[in-house]
């Protein structure tokens, strides 16, 4: 049996964390943020977890991605092609997109789930 894993979702529209944890969610303990507002509480809980999966819709989005991006634990951009295109390629972030089918989808998210 698989060891239960815990990944943080930052998802403020609840989209993707709902498919994830409907796809994923009997093996994969998910924790979804809409805003981290205290990135104190994250420091403390931070080693309890594999991942962030942080799903970005807009620039807005982007204000709590920096608040995390230096904190340490590995980060999986979700979102359109066209916000790929402004981040470096070497900076070190893996990414999906999210305006993939959800066959493709499914598979994006396994290949970090069950590394």
């Amino acid at each position: 049996m698989m060891e239960s894993k815990q990944v943080i979702v930052y998802d403020n529209q609840h989209g993707y964390s709902r498919f994830l944890k409907k796809e994923f969610g009997k093996r994969i303990d998910f924790e979804v943020y809409k805003k981290f507002n205290f990135i104190s509480d994250f420091d403390n809980s931070k080693s309890d977890y594999s991942f962030i999966f942080f799903v970005i819709y807009s620039e807005n989005d982007l204000l709590d991605f920096i608040k995390i991006h230096d904190q340490g634990l590995p980060i999986v951009v979700c979102s359109s092609k066209g916000v790929f295109d402004k981040f470096d390629n070497n900076c070190g972030i893996n990414f999906i997109d999210i305006s993939k089918p959800k066959k493709e989808l499914v598979n994006d998210f396994q290949s970090f789930l069950y590394r």
